[in-house]
C-alpha cells in the first residue's frame, strides 16, 4: 500500500536513478492543461504577496535608514525587520499542516490571503517599530500558511503530466513578487508599496471562490460525490477518466485513518527518508545565500563598490529580481527535460562557482560592469534549481497521507534556517566583509 501511494511520483523523484527523463504532456494546450494553468494562477497570485513580503526589506530599510526618515532604523532594528518574517513563518507552516487536513486546502488559502492583507496594512500604517514588527510578523505567519497549502493543492489537483511545472509555479510567483516590490520601491514610498501589496491577495480571494476543493481531501473526508464533481471539473469534464481516478483514490485510502496516526507515520522509513532529504536540501539552499541577496540586495550591491558605475544600487537590485523571475520560468521548462537530481546538481555547482568568483572580485576591489554581471549569473544559477526544487519536493516526495504534516514540518525547519541567516548576516558583516560571507 505504501509503494502504491508514491507510485505517481517515482519517475520524478529526486532520488531516482537518473536514467528516465520526465516528458512533456502530449496535449500541452488541451482543455485539461488550460484548467491546470488556471488553477496554478490562483496559487501564483496568492504567493506573489508572500514574495513581496520577502523582498520588502530591500526597499524598506534603505528608506528607514535615511536621516530624514520618520521611522529611523539602525542596523540592529533593521535586521529584526528583515528577519522576523522568516522567524514567524514556522508558526504558519506548523498550523497549515493541520489546517489543510482539517478544513481543506482551498479554505486554508482563503484564510492565508486575509492574514497577509492584515500584515501589509499594519506595516503600511506603522508609526513606530512595534507596529512595523507586528505587521512583518503577521506577514510571516501568512507566508507560512500559504507555502504548504498552495503546494499541496497544486500537487493534488493537477494532472500527473503537468505536475512538475505546476509544483514549481509558487516559487515563480515568489520571484515575481520580489521583482514587483523592488520595482515599486524604486519609485514609491514604503507606505504606498505596502498598500499596493494588498492587491494580489484580494485577487486571489476572488479567484479561489470559483475553484473546487481538492478531490483528494474530499475523499479523505468521505465526501465522495463532491469529490467526483470536483475531479470532473479538474479533468475538463472527462467523466470516465475522473471516475477512474476517484475510484483509485478510494481504494488507496480505504484502510487509512489520517487523523489517528499522521505524526506516527513521520517516523516510518518511507516518510522519514524523503523528509530528511528535504530538510538537508533546504538547509544547503539557505546557506548558499539565496535569501540573503533577497533581503539585503541594495546593501550588498552598495558594498560591492558599484557607485563608480553611475548606476543606482536599486536599479541593479531590480535587475537581479528580473533575472530571478526569468530563470524561475526557465526552471519550469527544465523540470520537463531534466531529472530533479541533475537540475539540483547543475544549480549547486554553478552557484558555488559564481559565488566564489564574486567573492574574489570584491576582495580584489574590482569595480567594473563585470561585478553586477557576475551577481546576475549567481542569482540565475541558484534560481534555476536551488530556489524551486524545495517546493517540488513537497508535492512529489511525500506520500499523500502525510503530505500536509510532513510539508508543514519541512517548511518550518526551512523557515527557521532562513531566519537565522537573515538575522545573523548584518552581525557577520560588521565582523568581516560581504566577500567572506
Amino acid at each position: 500500500a505504501m509503494e502504491s501511494e508514491t507510485e505517481d511520483h517515482k519517475n520524478v523523484s529526486l532520488i531516482e536513478n537518473g536514467k528516465e527523463e520526465p516528458k512533456l504532456p502530449t496535449a500541452m494546450y488541451s482543455r485539461e492543461f488550460i484548467i491546470n494553468i488556471l488553477l496554478m494562477l490562483a496559487v501564483v497570485v496568492s504567493a506573489t504577496s508572500s514574495g513581496m513580503a520577502m523582498g520588502y526589506p530591500a526597499v524598506l530599510l534603505p528608506q528607514l535608514k535615511s536621516n530624514d526618515s520618520i521611522l529611523y532604523t539602525d542596523e540592529e532594528m533593521g535586521s529584526w525587520i528583515a528577519s522576523i518574517v522568516t522567524g514567524s513563518m514556522p508558526i504558519g507552516s506548523l498550523i497549515s499542516g493541520f489546517m489543510i487536513d482539517k478544513i481543506g486546502r482551498r479554505v486554508t488559502m482563503h484564510i492565508q490571503c486575509g492574514v497577509v492583507i492584515l500584515g501589509w496594512l499594519l506595516a503600511g500604517v506603522a508609526q513606530n517599530h512595534a507596529t512595523m514588527l507586528t505587521g512583518r510578523f503577521v506577514s510571516g505567519v501568512a507566508s507560512g500558511l500559504g507555502m504548504v497549502a498552495g503546494q499541496v493543492y497544486n500537487a493534488e489537483v493537477s494532472s500527473p503530466k503537468a505536475r512538475g511545472i505546476l509544483s514549481s509555479a509558487p516559487f515563480v510567483s515568489y520571484a515575481v513578487g520580489i521583482l514587483l516590490v523592488y520595482a515599486l520601491g524604486a519609485v514609491c514610498d514604503w507606505r504606498l508599496v505596502a498598500g499596493l501589496s494588498t492587491i494580489p491577495p484580494f485577487i486571489a480571494i476572488a479567484m479561489l471562490f470559483f475553484y473546487p476543493e481538492s478531490h483528494v481531501w474530499l475523499i479523505r473526508k468521505g465526501k465522495i460525490e463532491k469529490a467526483r464533481a470536483a475531479c470532473v471539473w479538474f479533468r475538463a469534464s472527462k467523466t470516465e477518466k475522473a471516475g477512474k481516478e476517484v475510484e483509485d483514490l478510494i481504494a488507496r485510502f480505504s484502510n487509512e485513518k489520517l487523523e489517528n496516526y499522521s505524526w506516527r507515520c513521520i517516523f516510518e522509513p518511507y516518510c522519514l527518508k524523503p523528509l530528511i532529504i528535504s530538510i538537508i536540501f533546504n538547509l544547503l539552499q539557505t546557506l548558499s545565500g539565496v535569501y540573503v541577496v533577497v533581503f539585503y540586495a541594495a546593501d550588498i550591491i552598495a558594498e560591492m563598490g558599484t557607485q563608480q558605475l553611475e548606476v543606482s544600487e536599486m536599479l541593479i537590485a531590480v535587475l537581479t529580481a528580473l533575472i530571478r523571475m526569468i530563470f524561475s520560468f526557465v526552471s519550469c521548462v527544465l523540470l520537463h527535460y531534466m531529472t530533479r537530481r541533475r537540475l539540483g546538481l547543475l544549480s549547486a555547482v554553478t552557484t558555488s562557482l559564481f559565488s566564489f568568483i564574486l567573492g574574489i572580485c570584491v576582495y580584489l576591489g574590482v569595480s567594473s560592469y563585470f561585478m553586477p554581471i557576475c551577481l546576475f549569473l549567481y542569482v540565475a544559477a541558484n534560481t534555476v534549481g536551488l530556489l524551486v526544487l524545495p517546493g517540488v519536493m513537497i508535492g512529489e516526495l511525500f506520500p499523500a497521507r502525510i503530505r500536509g504534516v510532513a510539508g508543514g514540518l519541512s517548511y518550518t525547519l526551512f523557515s527557521i534556517s532562513i531566519f537565522g541567516v537573515a538575522k545573523i548576516y548584518p552581525f557577520l558583516n560588521t565582523l568581516s566583509a560581504t566577500r567572506n560571507f
